[in-house]
């Protein structure tokens, strides 16, 4: 039984890296993509968490997972983050992470940047729309790719132990979760003996959250598509973030080991081969100027800022200022006083799980989103999965 899994698993990640052969970016597409596409505001974690298995060569049947220990208040805090591979899908790889980068943008323009909030249900357009965004030419193996790449997330699952933070209620979370809950593509079946008329997906309840509360991360879309190296692309978020975090000390200073598994790479014991296997991305990296260099003393990198990551901050800034003045806040409804008493029943039937608790709540004209701002409210904690 143990050899067919593995068989299984090795199948869909073979599958897989023929896919990641085939979708190649079309470079030309990027020099005529409109300049209002030229940032992208993916959910914080995409690329500070490590989600996608980048490395070709590593065992995709494994998944990963990491621990550091954090010192927080004075006190040593473990941070752990596993992701698993499901046994027909396997990891998700690049593909998907181009795919959830897409879906993000479509959130925000639609959604975010209209002081809108994201909603359970997202429409998505078509899949040749997705391929066009992605500088993809529409053809059968394309469109399939995507369509995989979809499914692949919802079916990857992500654990954390004080790892993700919810930046809506302002804590590190443990549990598990899924970067998508859903997907419906369309044409496919709906469940119901018919198909589906348009492509949409679910974020997760987490990950909606995230994205209503705009804890974003701003990165250049442009830059980023031109990259060649896939290691290179996924680094670059790494280093926009960590540069910024590292500014007075006038570089980023990490481990080698630490780096290796949030870019999702193969993690090598000798620095001869831990240099050979970055190489190739620090140095394009260094040709676009996003760092002026890069400095190991055994297994600690040192990256030095360059000059399109200090013009980035000014954009950065920018962007910040903006994402401040438009936050969207949380739903709130107003009870009059002498119903509080009243209402505490329901909002506890509501934290259990219970599903009578809609039907109070709607005679009372009170959604979800603002059911569960009141259980925040009064202290009432939420004990069911949403």
């Amino acid at each position: 039984m143990r050899k067919l899994k593995k068989e299984a698993a090795l199948s869909a990640s073979s599958t897989q890296t023929g896919i990641e052969q085939l979708l190649l970016p079309i470079k030309e597409t990027l020099a005529t993509a409109p300049v209002d596409n030229l940032l992208a505001r993916p959910e914080m974690h995409m690329f500070l968490r490590p989600y996608f298995l980048l490395d070709k060569h590593a065992d995709k049947t494994i998944g990963f997972e990491t621990r550091e220990v954090v010192l927080v208040n004075g006190k040593e805090i473990e941070r752990r983050w596993c992701v698993k591979p499901d046994l027909e899908y396997g990891m998700p790889g690049s593909v998907e992470r181009d795919v959830l980068l897409v879906l993000y943008e479509i959130a925000y323009e639609r959604y975010i940047s209209k002081k809108l909030p994201v909603p359970e249900i997202m429409t998505v357009g078509s899949i040749r729309s997705i391929l066009k965004r992605l500088g993809l030419r529409p053809c059968g193996q394309t469109a399939a790719a995507v369509k995989l790449a979809l499914k692949r997330l919802v079916h990857t699952t992500c654990k954390s132990e004080n790892s993700w933070f919810d930046k809506s209620k302002n804590l590190f979370l443990t549990e598990a979760f899924q970067l998508l809950r859903g997907v419906g593509i369309a044409g496919e079946s709906d469940g119901n003996g018919g198909v589906v008329e348009e492509t949409f997906v679910i974020f997760d309840d987490r990950i909606r959250s995230n994205l209503n509360a705009r804890y974003l991360m701003i990165i250049n879309l442009h830059l980023l598509r031109a990259l060649d190296s896939d290691i290179a692309k996924h680094l670059y978020p790494l280093l926009s973030h960590w540069l910024w975090r590292s500014n007075q000390l006038g570089c980023w200073r990490v481990e080698y080991r630490w780096l290796a598994q949030h870019i999702g790479i193969k993690v090598f014991d000798t620095v001869w081969r831990a240099k050979k296997q970055l190489k190739s991305a620090n140095d394009e990296l260094i040709r676009r100027g996003l760092i002026s260099r890069c400095d190991w003393d055994a297994f600690t990198l040192y990256y030095f800022p360059g000059p399109t990551f200090e013009e980035e901050q000014s954009r950065r800034s920018a962007a910040k200022v903006n994402a401040r003045e438009q936050t969207i806040p949380i739903p709130h409804v107003q009870i009059p006083k002498d119903d509080h008493d009243l209402l505490l029943p329901v909002l506890n039937l509501y934290a259990s799980g219970v599903p009578m608790a809609d039907a109070l709540l709607k005679t009372r004209g009170i959604t979800h989103q603002q059911a569960e701002a009141l259980c925040l409210e009064k202290g009432i904690q939420l004990t069911f999965k949403k």
